[in-house]
């Protein structure tokens, strides 16, 4: 077991480790102390570490979003929750405005665990328990730390609403463009889906983790003046769903995706310019999505038959004495696709 016990970002690229955990909260009725294992680190969690962040963030902060541990205590109504394995919410959300009626992920009072308010970077961690999930499908501590990711691309996933017949292209093959694959192949059952990655090693990472994937380098953009007629030349998707989070990604999924086809857009990004004229002249319907709110209990589902193909997506892990490294260190050898932060035991 790590002898740290607390890790706070306190600026970009100031990361501090202290061997105790800070002063708790008294439980009331809903909350409930969890004995946090692991943290799978996001892609938000390194934007927050080296500055580049596009969405609301604050600093000194506990980043960790993606996680599991155990309840150790609970509060008055807790109790059923005593001694489980559980994971939660990115959202903290409110359960009583006009945007929780419709997607809690849209709270018009949201906060993020993790990066507007403390997340999971502590080995003990007080929690309302309406924000939490209990393992249902003994996946242990590795896998329910992948809960969350995945249930951000199922919550995508279901607005787009794909199907079986469909020709997807998913752009971006890390680990939120990965859990899109198995999601469409694995759920959806879409016969015909495809992965553009730019970064050459992690497109071979995938290509062995995954042989069956269909794994292409992106086209190079063309920004040329061209007649209405070019604008749509080679553009044959009818669903594209952009998971590299970049400007380049978003401009080849308008590129790419056919007349009246639609895009399914993940990342925050505030000054990102878009190809406008694709966009209009192809009449593209254009959906976001943040969030995993309303998917936890499938998705548990969904590792639960897919455990193999799932925990080959962490390519890395680090104790937490030795944090700093999950952001700093350069991967050896394979690729990284996705890292986790350990608190507790590595074997469970």
């Amino acid at each position: 077991m790590s002898r740290v016990q607390d890790l706070l970002l306190t600026a970009p690229g100031e990361l501090r480790a202290a061997h105790r955990v800070p002063p708790l909260p008294a439980l009331g009725a809903d909350d409930v102390l969890v004995e946090v294992d692991r943290i799978t680190l996001c892609g938000s969690d390194h934007r927050l570490y080296d500055g580049t962040y596009g969405g609301p963030r604050h600093y000194p902060i506990r980043f960790g979003h993606e996680w599991s541990g155990r309840v150790v205590d609970t509060g008055r109504d807790g109790a059923a929750l005593l001694g489980q394995w559980v994971t939660g919410d990115c959202s903290r959300w409110c359960g009583g405005c006009a945007g929780c009626s419709t997607d809690r992920n849209l709270c018009r009072h949201i906060e993020k665990f993790g990066i507007t308010v403390d997340g999971f970077s502590s080995r003990l961690k007080v929690v309302d328990r309406r924000y939490l999930y209990p393992d249902t499908c003994a996946l242990g501590a590795g896998l329910l730390a992948l809960t969350e990711f995945f249930a951000v691309a199922d919550h995508g996933l279901r607005r787009l609403a794909p199907d079986a017949a469909d020709d997807v292209l998913v752009i971006g093959a890390g680990a939120l463009g990965l859990a899109s694959y198995l999601l469409l192949t694995g759920h959806y059952k879409v016969r015909s889906v495809r992965l553009l990655e730019s970064d050459p090693a992690k497109a071979q990472r995938v290509r062995e983790l995954f042989p069956t994937a269909l794994v292409e380098t992106p086209p190079r953009p063309d920004d040329r003046t061209t007649d209405y007629a070019g604008l749509a030349e080679g553009a044959d998707h009818p669903v594209v769903v952009e998971c590299s989070g970049s400007q380049t990604g978003l401009n080849t999924a308008l590129a790419l995706a056919r007349p009246l086809g639609r895009i399914l857009c993940f990342g925050l990004r505030r000054s990102t310019e878009i190809r406008t004229d694709l966009l209009v002249v192809k009449g593209v319907t254009l959906i976001g999505s943040i969030g995993g709110t309303g998917s936890f209990p499938a998705i548990h589902a969904f590792l639960d038959a897919h455990r193999h193909q799932a925990a080959q997506l962490v390519t890395h892990r680090f104790p937490a004495d030795t944090a700093e490294k999950a952001f700093t260190a350069p991967a050896t050898g394979a690729a990284r696709i996705k890292t986790q932060i350990v608190f507790g035991e590595e074997d469970q």
